[in-house]
């Protein structure tokens, strides 16, 4: 086993875990550690059947990563366009934040999230209350979709160890 297969995924572990809390590609930069790590040890730890798994696991954080937040603001009673608001503020906000030195992307998707989803339902119930609780319900469920792709990165780098126990 290489040396460089390990530090690799170490590096590309740790950089995918804090990416979560900051970016919307955490799980992404774990993937690609992986594949990496697979490749330079011939994929024999980490063979396709459990790069398919692994792979499984990324696709359900991506999908938890837009779908919280839109369920969250839902909860909270906001109305179909303001989750719209809520998913398309994020991304703007998460875009814009980028700008600050990448560490403004996790201010601006909840702030984007809250935003979008308060913008639209005041403009359209003209209810501030309700306006307040969508946006809230919106940064609830990003929150959701951090803990969420936590779990889901454990549950990617578990795979590998299991892998290495087996090898």
């Amino acid at each position: 086993m290489s040396i460089l297969a390990f530090l690799i995924l170490i590096i590309f572990g740790l950089a995918g875990f804090v990416a979560i809390f900051f970016t919307n590609i955490g799980t992404l930069i774990i993937f690609v550690g992986i594949i990496l790590f697979a490749f330079l040890t011939n994929f024999s730890i980490v063979n396709i059947k459990a790069l398919l798994i692994i792979l499984f696991f990324y696709l359900c954080g991506e999908v938890a990563e837009y779908l919280l937040p839109a369920i969250g603001a839902k909860k909270f009673g906001s109305s179909n366009k303001a989750v719209i608001g809520a998913i398309l503020g994020g991304i703007l906000g998460a875009i814009i934040g980028v700008g600050f030195l990448g560490i403004g992307a996790l201010l601006g998707t909840f702030l984007g999230i809250f935003l979008g989803a308060f913008l639209v339902e005041i403009f359209i119930q003209k209810d501030l209350l309700k306006s307040i609780k969508a946006g809230a319900g919106g940064v609830v469920g990003r929150i959701g979709a951090i803990a969420a792709k936590l779990i889901i990165a454990v549950i990617m780098l578990a795979v590998v160890a299991i892998g290495l126990i087996k090898h």
